[in-house]
């Protein structure tokens, strides 16, 4: 699971509809698809991240309920691309690098605020932080 949230008191679970013929994974970023409904989000996604999938599904219809966590006010341990985080992308705005990874070196967007890195600098592929509201950059 690539986004896991780790407070959210105020997070709750909910049934959200969904797009026809989405292949979505608990963990995955949703964003809307500008047709009312989620849609795995993509690294060149340039609207907020409102929800994270919190089951895996494949949906079969437009408008199929899938749950998931709203994302304000949650912190989330995330997973990094390949190239892991670096100490100066703490407490910086990063990108998504696909529906499931940051890309911390990635500033276009600002999807992500990264409060710290977990385990080694360059070699730790795990951070702590938070969706944004209001993209930053658009």
């Amino acid at each position: 699971m690539a986004f896991r949230p780790v407070k959210y008191e105020a997070g709750k679970l909910v049934a959200m509809a969904c797009a026809n013929t989405q292949t979505i994974v608990k963990g995955d970023a949703l964003a809307d698809n500008t047709s009312g409904y989620l849609a795995v989000a993509t690294a060149t996604t340039g609207v907020d991240i409102h929800y994270v999938a919190m089951q895996t599904v494949l949906t079969t219809a437009t408008g199929q309920m899938v749950l998931c966590i709203e994302t304000e006010n949650v912190l989330f341990e995330a997973d990094t691309d390949s190239t892991g985080w670096l100490t100066a992308e703490q407490g910086t705005y990063v990108d998504l690098a696909t529906v499931a990874t940051l890309d911390t070196s990635g500033t276009t967007y600002a999807l992500f605020y990264v409060l710290k890195g977990i385990g080694v600098t360059a070699v730790g592929k795990t951070v702590l932080g938070y969706f944004t509201r209001g993209i930053l950059n658009a």
